[in-house]
């Protein structure tokens, strides 16, 4: 176990992930995403420590992030894709508006409590 701690909780949620892994684009689905990072299924793996670029389109608002991240961790996950644990480098104030909204606007269409600014995770 890692001794790193989440800043923020997660949200399971299945997002299209566009990956830049050693300059080629790879597709991907997130598994979960919050303010401070993801974990986003893909076909190839990463190197842990590495900064990748990516781009993911957000339903609700309509929006589209890009920004980078550095690999916490990257594993087979046994189906013949690779998880990887990306955490945001830094994001843009109306990127993380569009993700509160989306957060928000998900949670309510699921029935679970909206996300709030302090919400404690579990490790990265």
């Amino acid at each position: 176990m890692s001794s790193v701690r989440r800043k923020f909780g997660r949200f399971d949620r299945e997002i299209a992930v566009t990956l830049q892994i050693e300059g080629a684009a790879s597709q991907g689905t997130t598994v979960n995403i919050g303010l401070g990072g993801l974990f986003v299924r893909s076909s190839v793996g990463a190197t842990v420590g590495a900064t990748l670029a990516f781009s993911l389109s957000l339903p609700t608002p309509d929006m589209t992030i890009e920004a980078t991240g550095k690999v916490m961790w990257s594993r087979p996950l046994g189906d013949g894709s690779f998880g990887i644990g990306l955490a945001f480098d830094a994001l843009r104030p109306i990127d993380v508006w569009g993700l509160l909204q989306y957060f928000n606007l998900s949670s309510q269409v699921a029935g679970e409590p909206p996300m709030s600014q302090g919400d404690e995770g579990d490790e990265t």
